[in-house]
């Protein structure tokens, strides 16, 4: 029974995306899901991490830290934006976007999943 670290999401595209408009379209889409995932988890974290996987498969991260947990949509969204203009423009289109609040306060209503367990003869 451990605690949960982080709560996030992350979407696969069908088709690589690069432009500003369309990188912010899906980061808003993105940011929906995950504070849905932090709202029911009662979850406050004070990290949150950008995760960008390119058309070539490498993987690259930007965080930010805050000194207080984040509470308010409106300052994860701020946070995950700010973030994803730090990386523009792209080197090249991405195929995968993730976002992920982490560091969190205390326990949240929603531990993990119990993972598989073996029994060892």
């Amino acid at each position: 029974d451990r605690s949960r670290k982080s709560l996030g999401g992350e979407r696969t595209f069908g088709a690589d995306i690069s432009q500003r408009e369309d990188l912010r379209e899906a980061l808003d889409r993105i940011i929906d899901i995950v504070w849905d995932r932090i709202e029911t988890a009662e979850a406050k974290g004070r990290t949150v991490t950008l995760k960008l996987k390119y058309n070539d498969f490498q993987i690259v991260s930007r965080a930010a830290s805050r000194p207080a947990p984040i509470s308010a949509k409106q300052e994860f969204a701020s946070i995950g934006h700010d973030l994803l203009s730090s990386a523009i423009p792209l080197p090249r289109p991405i195929r995968l976007m993730g976002l992920t609040l982490s560091n969190l306060d205390g326990k949240s209503s929603a531990p993990d999943e119990p993972g598989l367990q073996l029994d060892l003869f």
